[in-house]
């Protein structure tokens, strides 16, 4: 066990309403952390007047010790938390980001300028960290690169985790239910070019004008800057008679209705940290069609994914067509989900303070 206390940050985490992937993480580390180490574990937020971070209750004589761990998984720079450099510096105790990708410094072209303008400062600054968890061994590859092409003269060891499957369900739903006819397909994401909606209405289209029966659930909230035109894309499309449904954000509760109805997830984003739905969707026995991305092939492995070439439309109809036209294959890539092996985040959480005692934190 930990010497101290885990100071948790949720600065921007305890706003959201919205669920985004960091967000998911978030508030799965939480929980689970929160259970592991009960009263070790203290959530915190930023305080912009003292320049510090305070616990998220009223607690009194509240103060910070030299066994403390302050671990964060959000994202931030010193104009958006002014003093923060000098606190991770200046804390009494170790100090850990989880760090998640690097995709606003890749394609700037689909990030929210805001991203943009602050990831560099961003990923610099966590090498101010006493270490970091990277949420792939892709991502932890691309931080440490950053730091050579810095030519910085110090900076912290990056240890990849494996994020859990079980963070929107609860309970493991077996891949034994019959595939539906015709088949439904689903599409979890926020609406954004990122995501890739674009690529795959085009690629189901061309199958529905061949006459190929399905229907497609698209799921997501629409990015405010970049999504207006997917949104309405998709949309449009309905109304010109083809088989598809365009939630926006749901409730967990309401998404997994959607799951169950579920005979297969499309994910055909062109980056990813890690990919999360891939991980949730095999939790709930669907078998996923994702882009071949370093991080979504690290969570292949648990079986239940076929891939295709990122961002080639006429690849993703050709799978899809195969997998619909041929339900035997489909049957076997559902069969084919290790479920023993799907990572749950209570193993993420031990393995987050296991290394955290080995680091003599």
């Amino acid at each position: 066990m930990i010497k101290g206390r885990i100071l948790y940050d949720v600065t921007k985490a305890c706003k959201q309403r919205q669920k985004s992937g960091i967000a998911r993480v978030s508030s799965c580390l939480n929980k689970e952390l929160k259970a592991l180490l009960g009263d070790r574990f203290v959530e915190v937020v930023w305080d912009d007047c003292s320049r510090a971070m305070k616990p998220k209750g009223k607690v009194d004589d509240w103060k910070k010790e030299s066994r403390d761990v302050f671990l964060t998984c959000e994202l931030f720079c010193e104009y958006e938390r002014v003093g923060i450099e000098n606190f991770i510096k200046e804390f009494p105790g170790h100090t850990y980001g989880i760090y998640h990708d690097a995709i606003p410094l890749q394609y700037p072209e689909f990030t929210w300028p805001h991203s943009v303008q602050r990831h560099p400062s961003y990923m610099k600054m966590l090498a101010l960290f006493s270490g970091i968890f990277a949420v792939s061994s892709h991502s932890a590859m691309q931080l440490e690169a950053y730091w050579d092409w810095l030519e910085l003269q110090r900076s912290p060891s990056v240890r990849s985790i494996q994020l859990g499957c079980d963070g929107v369900f609860d309970d493991w739903r077996s891949p034994s239910r019959e595939i539906g006819d015709p088949p439904r397909i689903l599409t979890l994401a926020i609406l954004e070019k990122r995501k890739g909606q674009d690529i795959a209405i085009e690629a189901a289209k061309s199958l529905w004008d061949e006459g190929i029966r399905f229907h497609y659930d698209f799921v997501g909230r629409t990015n405010p800057y970049f999504g207006k035109d997917f949104e309405r894309l998709l949309k449009q499309t309905a109304k010109r008679g083809y088989s598809v449904s365009v939630h926006g954000q749901l409730a967990d509760a309401q998404l997994q209705k959607v799951f169950d109805g579920a005979d297969l997830v499309v994910l055909p984003s062109l980056a990813e940290g890690c990919g999360l739905p891939l991980l949730e969707s095999l939790w709930r026995g669907v078998p996923t069609l994702s882009s071949s991305l370093h991080s979504i092939r690290e969570n292949a492995r648990f079986g239940g994914c076929q891939l295709f070439k990122r961002g080639d439309c006429e690849d993703l109809a050709m799978s899809l067509r195969n997998l619909i036209e041929r339900p035997s294959e489909l049957a076997d890539l559902k069969g084919s989900i290790r479920s023993e092996e799907l990572p749950r985040w209570k193993s993420t959480a031990v393995d987050i303070v296991e290394h955290l005692v080995t680091d003599g934190a």
